[in-house]
């Protein structure tokens, strides 16, 4: 397992899929030695590297219904879809508790992307001296435009770090890592298309107009991270494990039978390909 990373995509609720795929990894016992996630890759990854099995379905599809959790009442009185203090307070340090300490004592180096508001490209941390830093550093990259606010930290405004690197597999290749497994939560063969509204956010963020153009310009450096994918699996050194089946989850799904059903999709896929992934990973 050695010079192996995991890739965690994000997309919302559609990460009840990646904690399905996470909980069979746990069952069987596939740790690595590097993972990197965005948005609701990094919420996932955070209770896998911990050891906290059975965690990430709690948050997603047990309080997935949670009226804090996603209002759009709150929406238009604070512009906030997802209850973000409700997500990273709330939840992680009274309702479903966050092992930090497990997290310190891993043995998995654990990276989290955001975006750097000020350049529009991707800062990745790895180090995360207390508590309240992991969380604000995971909040920062869970924190989507126009429904969330930024998040100041390490003297930088941040937010999604979807939007500059939507799935990061470049950092797991700068690490040195030779193969790589990624976890995406789109069917094969999606093609992100085009943004509409651009000028609204080019007016929105008109204060940040590279963080704009880093915007408008995700959906290309998504379809060519695709492609790119596409020939590593081709060369032998990727390994993605995506939904099989179509699916039936929105990014903002609040209906705990569907996210529910995609957690149990994730694990069944992720169990179903046990025998292609060890082989890939002993190759």
């Amino acid at each position: 397992m050695q010079q192996t990373g995991l890739i965690l995509e994000g997309g919302g609720m559609r990460g009840a899929y990646t904690a399905g795929v996470l909980d069979y990894f746990m069952d069987e016992k596939i740790h690595f030695p590097y993972v990197v996630g965005a948005s609701a890759g990094a919420c996932n990854g955070s209770s896998y590297v911990a050891g906290q099995r059975g965690r990430n379905y709690e948050v997603i599809v047990e309080y997935g219904s949670h009226p804090e959790y996603i209002s759009y009442k709150r929406m238009f009185t604070q512009k906030q879809l997802f209850g973000m203090d409700f997500i990273f307070d709330t939840l992680p340090n009274q309702l479903v508790p966050f092992d930090y300490e497990a997290f310190q004592n891993r043995k998995t180096t654990f990276a989290v992307a955001t975006t750097d508001m000020k350049s529009g490209e991707s800062l990745f941390y790895e180090d995360f001296p207390n508590r309240e830093s992991l969380l604000k550093v995971i909040r920062a990259s869970s924190s989507l435009p126009l429904v969330a606010p930024s998040i100041e930290y390490d003297g930088r405004e941040l937010m999604d770090g979807g939007i500059a690197d939507p799935v990061p597999i470049q950092p797991s290749i700068d690490k040195g890592n030779k193969k790589h497994v990624i976890i995406s939560t789109r069917n094969d063969g999606y093609v992100k298309k085009k943004m509409k509204l651009g000028w609204y956010f080019l007016r929105r963020y008109k204060n940040y107009p590279l963080f704009a153009n880093a915007l408008l310009g995700r959906h290309l450096k998504y379809n060519r991270q695709m492609e790119q994918l596409k020939q590593m699996e081709d060369e032998g050194s990727a390994f993605v494990i995506q939904p099989i089946h179509p699916l039936k989850v929105s990014r903002i799904e609040r209906n705990r039978d569907r996210l529910h059903a995609l957690y149990e999709q994730g694990y069944r896929e992720a169990e179903e390909q046990r025998s292609q992934l060890e082989h890939f990973l002993q190759s």
